[in-house]
């Protein structure tokens, strides 16, 4: 059975729009079929650049991303799948609301316990496209690994310190193997062909206190190849209001190897996590034999 639990689900509004299986934790049975996942609701009351669209129109209000996950041997084989749903500001009236971009992402990830940690390896496809207006959109499928590390795993005095917290961190590599159209920067130019991703993540006070810091970097298949082309950085703080979690979090997306376009924002969203189809219960193993009623 799986039973470290590593990593807080605080989902970021990073161009990475997957997050990692089952919200970075390991969790539970690592056998069994089920069907968990979030949703998340959010508002941006501060944005004077992050795009509402993939070819960077409009300007993003508002966000739902509904995310699944369909385990059919538990953690070590899971099928999750990620819908992002983008509204524009700029729109008049009513039409604000009016969804303005859609992606879309799926695949498979196996997730296994090794001590203290996990390493989560998986293959995705994503296709971001516009609802309202446009046709430029971007594809990609790409392969993964990603290291989830957990310090009350290792000791649990810590979850003690931190009134039922962690202080949890992710480390993901990843390979755009096939990409069409996927750029390396904000500013649409370059495809992407690696990305560097770290993640560090606080909880404390049974999850009243919730804290993250997000960085991912792309680089650039047509220059430079394993040198960096963007940085996006996520500061989020939050808490646990059961049965949801409020957020809020700054996001700033801009290229590193050259001038041009940088994306920024605050905003303020809620996740609310579902079991739609639970585990079955872990098998008990019983060493001893059982005396016999006379």
């Amino acid at each position: 059975m799986l039973v470290v639990g590593l990593g807080l689900a605080t989902p970021s509004f990073a161009l990475d729009k997957q997050g990692s299986a089952h919200a970075g934790q390991v969790i539970g049975p690592d056998h069994g079929f089920g069907i968990s996942g979030s949703v998340l609701a959010g508002v941006a009351p501060f944005n004077p650049s992050y795009a509402a669209r993939p070819d960077n129109s409009g300007l993003a209000l508002g966000r739902v991303a509904p995310h699944f996950d369909i385990d059919l041997i538990g953690a070590r084989l899971s099928l999750p799948i990620d819908i992002n749903v983008w509204t524009d500001r700029t729109r008049s009236g009513v039409a604000k609301l009016g969804p303005s971009e859609l992606d879309v992402i799926g695949g498979v990830t196996s997730t296994w316990q090794l001590g203290p940690s996990a390493l989560e390896t998986g293959a995705r496809i994503e296709h971001d496209m516009p609802v309202d207006r446009g046709r430029y959109n971007q594809s990609y499928a790409d392969l993964r690994i990603r290291w989830l590390g957990s310090l009350a795993a290792i000791d649990r005095r810590l979850a003690s310190w931190l009134h039922g917290g962690d202080l949890t961190g992710q480390l993901t590599l990843g390979w755009f193997g096939y990409n069409p159209s996927y750029a390396a920067r904000p500013d649409n130019t370059g495809l992407a062909l690696l990305r560097y991703g770290f993640h560090m993540g606080l909880s404390a006070f049974a999850g009243r206190i919730l804290a993250s810091v997000d960085a991912m970097t792309f680089t650039d298949r047509r220059r430079h190849g394993f040198r960096p082309s963007e940085l996006d950085l996520t500061a989020d703080l939050g808490t646990r209001l059961a049965p949801v979690d409020i957020h809020v979090a700054y996001e700033r997306d801009m290229p590193i190897d050259q001038g041009g376009l940088v994306q920024h924002f605050v905003t303020v969203y809620a996740t609310l996590a579902f079991d739609l189809v639970p585990h079955p219960p872990t098998p008990s193993v019983n060493t001893k034999s059982t005396p016999v009623a006379h």
